[in-house]
């Protein structure tokens, strides 16, 4: 009787110990599935800077599959650095220090993640089209950023230049002119920039072509033509603005969509044609040249 005793009480332990073990592995394979990464994220303003040492707003959101926010944040804290712990996925975090925010998104995996956000500088990258429908440019461009004054664009002070077919910025947040020049054409293109944002732009220069050619009588001139492009309408001035200048028999001339008036000289000869441009578009005309010594428009200089 007391070995059978003895014999049920081993099997009792033996079998608690078997059940042990299986509850500490499963309790074990889901403290892996659930392990969360140790997350430390400071802030600086501006690049190249110390971290912040007063209070920041930290608000962590997690990303759907799809990259987008969900919408309860999963930590909400107020601290210079923030250390947290969270669970393997893709976050996006917003940093705010008075009134500059910025965004940064981050993955966590198993390792610690340490992250700094900038704040106080935004990103904008730019590209052109020549019209709706075509593609990026791929010949260089001269990108050239500028400060923006309200209701004076051309007054403001030049930050940066680029030549290439793309251009890229990093810069302290505020108004900017971005100003184009391709092929002798110039656009611009006002651009605020939030602090802790990355833009990216594609400048639709609206440009089409004027084909143009010089005839004396019903001959048409085949030797070199000196061309000016203006403004259909003078200033107040009087003057006409000047938009292209080309040299040749026939040249097929790019601007941007517009109403011009092409002047054409050629010796003592000189003749002038109005030119309807339209983006996508080739504009031909025809110019008759006289021997004339008055009435040449004033052209005002840049």
């Amino acid at each position: 009787m007391g070995c059978a005793v003895r014999s049920f009480a081993r099997a009792a332990m033996y079998l608690f110990a078997v059940c042990l073990a299986a509850a500490a592995l499963l309790t074990t394979g889901k403290m892996a599935f659930a392990a969360e990464a140790d997350v430390t994220i400071n802030a600086t303003m501006g690049v190249g800077n110390p971290p912040i040492s007063e209070p920041v707003t930290w608000t962590v959101t997690k990303l759907d599959k799809n990259g987008k926010p969900e919408k309860k944040p999963v930590v909400t804290e107020t601290t210079p650095v923030l250390k947290t712990k969270l669970k393997a996925g893709q976050y996006q975090v917003l940093a705010q220090s008075k009134s500059v925010r910025a965004k940064q998104t981050f993955t966590v995996g198993k390792d610690p993640v340490t992250r700094t956000v900038t704040l106080g500088t935004a990103s904008v990258s730019i590209k052109m089209i020549t019209s709706k429908g075509r593609k990026p440019v791929k010949e260089d461009i001269q990108w050239e950023l500028l400060t923006y004054v309200k209701g004076e664009p051309q007054k403001g002070e030049r930050v940066d230049l680029v030549t290439a077919p793309t251009a890229s910025f990093t810069v302290p947040a505020g108004g900017y002119v971005i100003r184009a020049t391709y092929k002798g054409v110039k656009a611009d293109l006002v651009v605020p920039l939030q602090a802790g944002q990355s833009y990216d732009y594609t400048l639709n220069l609206y440009a089409g072509h004027g084909e143009v050619a010089a005839y004396n009588g019903k001959t048409k001139i085949k030797q070199d033509v000196s061309w000016q492009i203006v403004r259909e309408k003078p200033n107040e001035k009087g003057e006409y603005e000047l938009v292209a200048e080309e040299t040749g028999p026939q040249p097929k001339i790019m601007l941007r969509e517009g109403k011009y008036l092409v002047i054409a000289r050629y010796g003592d000869m000189w003749g002038s044609e109005k030119l309807s441009v339209t983006a996508a578009q080739v504009a031909s005309i025809k110019v008759k040249l006289k021997e004339q010594l008055a009435g040449y428009p004033a052209i005002a200089s840049e």
